[in-house]
C-alpha cells in the first residue's frame, strides 16, 4: 500500500493544496493508500510535503512527480483519453492553479491580517501559547519573504486580490457549465483544481478571497460535487462540509 505523508489537518479536512491535489488524484485513480500526518516536511526527501513511499520502499516528493511516478508504475493514467490540445490546456491551467493562484491564496491566509488570525490558531494551535506565538512567527516572516522573492509579496493587498479575481474568472470561464474540465469523468487537472478551491469554499479563512470566490457558482458547485463523490464531503451537509 502506498503511504501518503501529508500535513496534519485542520478544521477537519487536508488544507495543503498540493497534498489534496494528490490525495484527490488518488482516489479518482482508484489507488489504496495510507495517510500519515506529519507536523513538519523535516523528513521529505526534498523538505516539502506531501511525499510518499512505495510498497518497496521507495520515496518519491513533489506532487506533480509522486503523479507521473504512480502513472507509470501503476499503468494508470485519468487523462490518456486527453486530446494533445486539452493536455496543452490542462498543463496552462495548472501552472495557473500552482505557479500564481497559489501565491494569492498563500497571502490570504499568512499575510492577510483576517485571514493570519484563522491560519495562527488553526496551523499552530496544538502548540502552548509562547511556544506557539515564536513557531508561527518564525513561519510567517519565512512565507513573506518568500512571497516578496516570488514577486507578488511586493504588491498591495489590493493588487493581489485584483489578480486574484482575475485568475478565479478564467477558471470559471474554462469550466463553464462541465461537470469536469475534460470529458464525462475527472482527470488530473480536476484534482489539481479540487485541491486549491477546496481549500478556499471549504476552509473557514473569511478573507477577500473568500468572498470573491463565492461569486463563481459554477466553481462552488463544482467543488461540492466532485468533494462528495470522492468522499471527502458529507452528502448531507449540503454547503459542502468536511465530513
Amino acid at each position: 500500500m502506498i503511504r501518503l505523508y501529508q500535513y496534519a489537518p485542520a478544521w477537519g479536512m487536508n488544507v495543503s493544496p498540493f497534498t489534496l491535489k494528490l490525495e484527490t488524484w488518488l482516489k479518482l485513480s482508484n489507488l489504496d493508500y495510507q495517510t500519515i500526518a506529519l507536523r513538519t516536511p523535516s523528513q521529505s526527501p526534498k523538505g516539502k510535503l506531501p511525499f510518499i513511499q512505495d510498497e518497496d520502499g521507495t520515496r518519491v516528493a513533489d506532487s506533480s512527480l509522486i503523479i507521473d511516478y504512480l502513472k507509470r508504475t501503476r499503468k494508470i493514467d485519468p487523462d490518456h483519453e486527453l486530446t494533445e490540445r486539452q493536455r496543452a490546456e490542462a498543463i496552462s491551467l495548472q501552472r495557473l492553479f500552482e505557479e500564481h493562484f497559489y501565491f494569492v491564496l498563500s497571502h490570504s491566509r499568512w499575510i492577510d491580517p483576517l485571514g493570519w488570525a484563522t491560519t495562527k490558531s488553526g496551523y499552530f494551535g496544538f502548540l502552548p501559547p509562547g511556544v506557539r506565538d515564536l513557531v508561527s512567527a518564525v513561519v510567517r516572516r519565512q512565507i513573506r519573504r518568500a512571497q516578496h522573492a516570488q514577486g507578488i509579496g511586493r504588491h498591495s493587498q489590493d493588487e493581489i486580490y485584483a489578480m486574484g479575481r482575475a485568475d478565479l474568472r478564467t477558471i470559471a470561464v474554462l469550466l463553464g457549465n462541465r461537470s469536469y474540465f475534460f470529458g464525462d469523468g475527472p482527470t488530473t487537472i480536476d484534482a489539481i483544481a479540487y485541491g486549491f478551491l477546496a481549500n478556499i469554499y471549504f476552509v473557514p479563512i473569511e478573507t477577500e478571497l473568500k468572498r470573491i470566490a463565492l461569486e463563481f457558482d459554477n466553481l462552488r458547485l463544482y467543488c461540492e460535487r466532485l468533494g462528495q463523490g470522492l468522499g471527502f464531503l458529507s452528502v448531507a451537509a449540503g454547503s459542502g462540509s468536511p465530513q
